[in-house]
């Protein structure tokens, strides 16, 4: 059992520091634009500028193993119950949002070994591409609703932890350090929170109108964003909400409480 755990705690913490890395790039990127009124990025073309600097192939490739390792955990974390979430309303809602982060994770690690190795395109599909193929689909406009929603309680649930501290029961870290830690933290997950409830928005209404070119991932969010009154300005407070995010997520692969040998 220990060494499933030893196991389980490895992946764990190399999976906070992927994601803490891609969303580094990405607050960067997002940065430039505001910086540049260049157009924003999101994850999978942080991914391909990664891929185009020197040694890429190898940090992607290491980055597709710490997705890898995130997505196991995440699907430990609500198949095993390890957080003692339980069976429910609230906890059931909690643990199937793991599942899915599980799964778009493991996306994201084999978007990682798609650019990496050119398998295909390695450019993906669009998320309006992607929401026009389920709405082909019986009741597929619900189906983009109900997506909708799930990515809206997402992006309530980020900017609630985020105000109220609910992270902080899972971090072991002296008071000193939770000094600095804790705005950290805060800031990015408000910040990610609010990207989450601008693509939630944009696919409801997708599927309210059945309009699926009115659906945007993060990328449209961020675009979007950007064209506002003072949209450069809020863009930026953005970008660097993003690079907090990505600095939460790499303060978890250290201090996060992980173990499971009590759920086995």
């Amino acid at each position: 059992m220990h060494a499933v755990d030893r196991t389980i705690t490895v992946l764990a913490r190399m999976g906070y520091a992927a994601r803490g890395f891609v969303y580094l790039v990405v607050g960067l990127l997002s940065w430039n634009a505001a910086v540049d009124v260049d157009d924003a990025a999101d994850v999978r073309e942080a991914l391909q500028t990664i891929f185009e600097q020197q040694f890429g192939v190898p940090v992607l490739v290491a980055l597709a193993a710490g997705l890898i390792g995130y997505a196991v955990w995440r699907s430990v974390q609500s198949l095993l119950d390890v957080d003692r979430h339980g069976w429910s309303l609230r906890g059931s809602s909690v643990r199937l949002g793991l599942i899915v982060s599980a799964l778009v994770h493991a996306g994201l690690a084999w978007a990682c070994v798609e650019i990496a190795f050119r398998i295909g395109s390695g450019e993906g599909r669009p998320v309006r591409d992607q929401v026009q193929s389920i709405m082909s689909l019986p009741q597929g406009d619900w189906l983009i609703m109900g997506l909708g929603v799930a990515v809206l309680i997402a992006g309530v649930a980020h900017i609630y932890k985020g105000a109220t501290g609910g992270f902080r029961k899972w971090f072991e870290a002296s008071a000193a350090m939770m000094r600095w830690i804790d705005p950290v933290s805060r800031f990015g997950l408000i910040s990610r929170g609010l990207i989450f409830l601008i693509v939630g928005g944009f696919l409801l209404y997708a599927g309210i109108y059945v309009e699926p070119e009115a659906a945007r991932g993060m990328e449209g969010a961020l675009n979007w964003l950007q064209d506002q009154y003072a949209g450069r300005w809020m863009l930026g407070v953005v970008s660097v909400g993003l690079l907090a995010f990505g600095g939460y997520s790499i303060i978890e692969s250290v201090v996060r409480r992980i173990g499971v040998a009590h759920a086995l």
